[in-house]
């Protein structure tokens, strides 16, 4: 079995996944797995090389970044189903358009004025308190 070894660009041409993310993979694998990467010295500098077999698990359809990472790996890479459910909310919200944007919106605006509200209120409950406080200080130092 020939192992072949793809640059980072290459992986993220075959993936369609960001170089970061690739990045990311190389490094998780050269800490679990390191015969599955290489770096290798060009006039440029050093470049990293990633197993074919090893970029295909981590991004194929059924399976997670998580089954090439080490259980003892101290950072692990995010599961791919959450990135999945992700996506799905966000096609779910560009489905509803923009009425359902606009009622999302609404909702939210709600939430921070009524937080804003209970902020104020206790704003005005805790400067009448310090206000109390001041006054009886002078009643107990002058007698008024």
């Amino acid at each position: 079995m020939s192992e072949s070894f793809i640059t980072i660009a290459d992986a993220v041409k075959l993936t369609g996944k960001s170089r970061r993310t690739i990045q990311r993979l190389v490094q998780t694998l050269a800490k679990a797995q390191p015969d599955q990467v290489m770096q290798e010295k060009t006039s440029r500098g050093y470049i990293w090389r990633i197993n074919e077999q090893s970029v295909e698990q981590a991004y194929g359809e059924n399976l997670s970044v998580t089954d090439v990472a080490s259980p003892d790996s101290q950072h692990p890479a995010p599961a791919q189903p959450v990135l999945k459910r992700q996506q799905e909310n966000y096609r779910e919200v560009v489905g509803q358009g923009y009425a359902g944007m606009m009622a999302m919106h609404q909702e939210v605006k709600q939430v921070y004025e009524d937080r804003l509200q209970e902020k104020e209120q206790r704003i005005a409950e805790l400067s009448q308190a310090l206000a109390q406080a001041q006054k009886s200080i002078w009643v107990r130092l002058f007698g008024r």
